[in-house]
């Protein structure tokens, strides 16, 4: 295999993390002593000894947190938004860890040095951003040179095959190149598969292709093979030392969590719903607090002209009030500044020939129903800003799953239509905004929109609520996809 175990680069990269880490304890150190001129107290290394944690101490809690944050699970988005988002969650780690560890450590009323602390924590996420970029460019080095790939193919020819493929190719993991796709048959995923990745033979040559392209992984979609196609294959790539890899059962898997549970001497797949942990809904609800609290702040004169400008340009109440459907299918009412004329919900059953979506979505580009106004507040989402007060009631969360009309649903408000993907997405708290918002908004179908929450609550993090957030303002001026 010519690409380094996923167990060992991890192991690397925590070696470069620590080495990182006591630059910048050194640097820090340094840079306190060397600003003496700039403080009323000035310090001394003898004293600095006495208001600062040991390092060592610091190294040895470092590897289990670290472990216990998931800092050096693979994340989405490729090496470098993964580990930068990575450096910045260990480097709030590290100055949490400083403090805790500083005052168990000497004695209650010596106090601490704040100053070190802060330049601990900014020259730490200096260095291990360094770290980072190092390894970066060190991979990108041997992938010019041929020598860092870990080859793919994938087994397969349905719909499944084409999302994974598709899956992979978004992803862009540092060090993997896919092949291509090999079927159980010549011809078979003939207007499926499309052309993101060739077809590079069948299931009947696949030790050769082995040998033609140098794979060293081989993943198989099990719901588009037999059980003698899986069990051959199996042979196969045991025979020629190549890793098989199955992805479980069905695509709908990819909305659960999966992983290995070990009863006595079997290994078995456990898959559970999405559903938050406590930790992360208590992290979440503190997160949307916060920040939607100072967004609401920040958007009440805007909020203001915009009422006015409805009221005085139409008749009707300025909010717009209805039923949605949220978490777990309970009704809520939602909020948004009134962007049509009164009673255009009656008028709905006559334009539904003319929806331009699928599913529960229901878009007409030129909706003859809005308002001048209202017409200018869809482009930019500003009839949204009112469900800023949906989230600090706890109805909604800034990022999620959009919340589907519970008029379009049944009354307990889950999909007939799409249940099993519509209940997972239930699960968690519907959003202002979400992955598919910064995707392309109504340019996206239904199935599609349901993926991308679906996926969304499966990787949750404070961090990709914080990216999704920094996307959408980008992703609402441009205007894409509004309508």
């Amino acid at each position: 295999m010519l690409y380094p175990d996923r167990r060992v680069f991890r192991l690397l990269l925590l070696l470069l993390d620590l080495g990182a880490l006591i630059a910048a304890f050194e640097l820090a150190c340094r840079t306190r002593l060397g600003l003496n001129v700039f403080y009323h107290f000035k310090m001394t290394p003898a004293v600095m000894d006495t208001l600062i944690p040991p390092l060592g101490l610091i190294l040895l809690l470092w590897i289990p947190m670290s472990a216990w944050l998931g800092l050096y699970r693979p994340r989405r988005g490729g090496v470098v938004t993964g580990s930068l988002a990575q450096a910045a969650e260990s480097v709030v780690a590290l100055a949490i860890l400083t403090i805790v560890v500083t005052f168990f450590i000497r004695d209650f009323g010596t106090g601490f040095s704040r100053s070190f602390v802060l330049f601990f924590s900014a020259l730490g996420l200096v260095t291990l951003v360094g770290a980072r970029w190092l390894l970066w460019m060190a991979v990108r080095m041997f992938q010019v040179r041929g020598y860092a790939h870990e080859r793919v193919a994938v087994v397969g020819a349905g719909v499944d095959t084409k999302r994974l493929v598709e899956h992979l190719e978004e992803a862009r993991i540092a060090g993997v190149a896919i092949c291509g796709v090999i079927t159980s048959n010549p011809g078979a995923g003939a207007g499926v598969l499309g052309n993101p990745v060739p077809v590079i033979g069948t299931l009947d040559d696949v030790g050769g292709l082995i040998n033609t392209h140098k794979l060293d992984r081989i993943i198989a979609v099990v719901s588009e093979m037999d059980r003698l196609s899986i069990q051959s294959l199996a042979a196969t790539c045991t025979r020629m030392g190549v890793t098989l890899n199955r992805l479980p059962v069905h695509a709908e898997l990819q909305a659960a969590r999966v992983r290995l549970y070990e009863m006595g001497d079997l290994s078995l797949l456990e898959i559970r719903g999405l559903q938050f942990t406590p930790a992360q809904e208590f992290v979440k609800r503190c997160f949307d607090l916060c920040v939607g609290s100072l967004l609401l702040a920040g958007v009440i004169p805007l909020l203001v002209v915009l009422a006015i400008v409805i009221k005085a340009t139409s008749r009707g109440p300025v909010l717009y009030v209805a039923p949605r459907a949220g978490r777990g299918g309970r009704h809520f009412p939602f909020y948004k500044l009134r962007s049509m004329v009164p009673g255009a919900e009656s008028l709905k059953p006559g334009l539904v020939a003319h929806n331009e979506k699928d599913g529960h979505l229901f878009k007409i580009k030129d909706d003859p129903r809005l308002t001048p106004i209202g017409r200018f507040m869809r482009r930019y989402s500003l009839d949204e800003l009112p469900q800023l007060i949906n989230v600090l009631k706890g109805d909604m969360s800034l990022v999620g799953p959009r919340p589907l009309p519970a008029t379009d649903l049944p009354p307990d408000g889950l999909s007939r239509e799409h249940a099993f993907w519509a209940n997972e997405r239930t699960r968690v708290m519907p959003g202002i905004t979400g992955p598919w918002q910064v995707r392309g908004r109504s340019d996206l179908g239904f199935e599609e929109m349901i993926h991308h929450d679906v996926a969304y609550a499966r990787n949750w993090s404070v961090w990709q609520d914080v990216l999704i957030l920094a996307q959408t303002l980008p992703a609402v001026l441009r205007g894409r996809g509004a309508c």
